[in-house]
């Protein structure tokens, strides 16, 4: 499970950066054509950017929140559930050995 949520991350980080950098190479050319300053342009093309990076990081969220729905529907035991549960048995083992 962790590492379905790892490669979106990187992918979401991935298209971030991909984004950027066509961003910026839009916002250069429309400077070189004069179509608007060198400082329009790159406010343009970091407002862009920063939009993508809201969206990116909502879609995120959304996808973590539908996996933790699917999992509770299921009736999946999360990680922490499950380290919870082997952390009482222990505890159970310790105290049952030190009760002989």
């Amino acid at each position: 499970m962790s590492q379905l949520f790892k490669k979106a991350l990187l992918l979401g980080l991935g298209v971030t950066v991909l984004i950027e950098e066509t961003m910026e190479k839009i916002a250069g050319e429309l400077a070189k054509r004069g179509k608007m300053t060198t400082e329009e342009a790159r406010k343009m093309a970091k407002d862009l950017v920063d939009e993508a990076k809201k969206e990116i990081e909502s879609v995120h969220q959304k996808g973590i929140k539908g996996l933790e729905k699917v999992f509770s529907d299921f009736h999946v035991t999360t990680k922490k559930e499950f380290e919870d549960l082997e952390k009482r048995v222990k505890d159970l083992e310790k105290a049952y050995k030190d009760t002989k």
